[in-house]
C-alpha cells in the first residue's frame, strides 16, 4: 500500500508543477504585450468621431455667425453712407467665403482646412470695422435692431472662440494617438494628423 501512496504524491506534484509552468508562461506573455513597443498582433485605429464633432461645433457657430453678418448687411445697407465701403467689404468677405464653404469631410485636409479658416477670419475682421464704424454712427447706433445684433455677433464670437480651442485640445489628442501606432501596422499610412485652428492663426499671425 506505501509504495501506491507514493506514486500518487507524485503523481500531485507533477500536475502542482505543470499549473504553475502554465501560469508562469501566461503571466510572462501578458507582461511582455503590455510592454511599450511591444509587438501585437492588431491596434485598433484611433477613433476620428470625436473630432468630427468638435469641429462641427465650431462649423455651427460660423454658420450662426454667417445668419446674422447677413442681417447686418441689410440692415446697414439703407443707412451705410460713409461706410458703405465698409458694408461692401463684409459683403465680399461673406461671398467669398461662400465660394470656399466644404463638405465638413474636406476640413480634415490641411488646405481646404486652411482656406476656409483664413476666409472665415477675413469675414471676422471685416465685421469687427464694420461694427466699430457704425456703432460710431449716431442713425445706427442707437437703433435697437444694431444694438441686439451687436450683442449676439460678439456672444456667437466668444463661442466660436471656446469651440476653436476645444477642437484643437480634441485634435492634439487624435494626432498624439497616431503618432503611438507603430509604423508597421496595416492601416498606419492611411490614417493622417488633423489641421487645427491653432497653427492658421500662428501662420496669418507671422505674415502680418
Amino acid at each position: 500500500m506505501r509504495p501506491r501512496r507514493e506514486a500518487g504524491s507524485g503523481g500531485v506534484t507533477r500536475l502542482h508543477g505543470y499549473l504553475l509552468g502554465v501560469i508562469v508562461w501566461t503571466v510572462t506573455l501578458l507582461f511582455v504585450a503590455s510592454l511599450p513597443g511591444g509587438c501585437s498582433a492588431y491596434s485598433a485605429p484611433p477613433d476620428n468621431a470625436e473630432v468630427d464633432a468638435a469641429l462641427r461645433n465650431v462649423l455651427d457657430q460660423y454658420e450662426a455667425r454667417g445668419k446674422l453678418v447677413r442681417e447686418l448687411i441689410a440692415l446697414a445697407q439703407p443707412l451705410a453712407g460713409d461706410n458703405g465701403t465698409l458694408v461692401g467689404a463684409v459683403t465680399v468677405a461673406q461671398a467669398d467665403l461662400d465660394c470656399v464653404r466644404l463638405d465638413p469631410q474636406a476640413l480634415a485636409e490641411q488646405v481646404p482646412f486652411e482656406r476656409f479658416e483664413v476666409a472665415e477670419r477675413q469675414l471676422g475682421d471685416a465685421m469687427s470695422r464694420l461694427l466699430i464704424e457704425l456703432g460710431n454712427d449716431r442713425r445706427i447706433g442707437q437703433d435697437a435692431r444694431f444694438d441686439a445684433l451687436r450683442t449676439q455677433l460678439g456672444a456667437v464670437e466668444r463661442r466660436a472662440a471656446i469651440t476653436r480651442d476645444a477642437y484643437d485640445q480634441t485634435v492634439d489628442r487624435y494626432n498624439a494617438s497616431l503618432d503611438a501606432l507603430p509604423d508597421a501596422t496595416t492601416h498606419r499610412p492611411a490614417l493622417r494628423p488633423r489641421p487645427t485652428f491653432r497653427v492658421v492663426a500662428e501662420t496669418a499671425n507671422r505674415q502680418m
